[in-house]
């Protein structure tokens, strides 16, 4: 009975996944201890948003393909199945990022164009004023 009640008494066993998130968090505490104290502007990430904006790294295609799952095979997944599908699933974001890149372009172009038209405009009303 006592070896029964010792086990509420211990400290938890710490996973390495808890420690690190506990690491994270005192570290997160420190830099906002350090900011409120020198009131410096806020940062931006490295995808340049302020605030914390949750920054992802990208997933490539050939990240998908290459993911494996072990040895083990789950009930009602047959693992060709599964290759398949990840590469189904690949290709389709190789053609997602190529047109989003290709939309990219295109917006890019139609922002220059706009520009353009809009300096032109102001010079023919410079030039009409005077």
């Amino acid at each position: 009975m006592r070896r029964l009640f010792d086990l509420f008494r211990r400290p938890p066993l710490r996973s390495r996944r808890h420690r690190r998130l506990l690491a994270e968090l005192a570290e997160h505490t420190r830099r906002n201890a350090a900011q409120a104290a020198g009131q410096r502007r806020p940062v931006p990430n490295t995808v340049g948003h302020y605030y914390g904006r949750p920054v992802r790294p990208s997933i490539s295609p050939g990240m998908v393909r290459d993911r494996a799952f072990g040895d083990r095979v789950r009930r009602g997944c047959d693992p060709t199945e599964v290759r398949s599908f990840l590469h189904l699933v690949a290709d389709e974001l190789t053609a997602l990022r190529a047109e989003l890149r290709s939309t990219q372009d295109e917006n890019l172009r139609i922002k220059q164009a706009l520009r353009d038209w809009q300096s032109e405009q102001f010079q023919q009303f410079q030039a009409g004023a005077a």
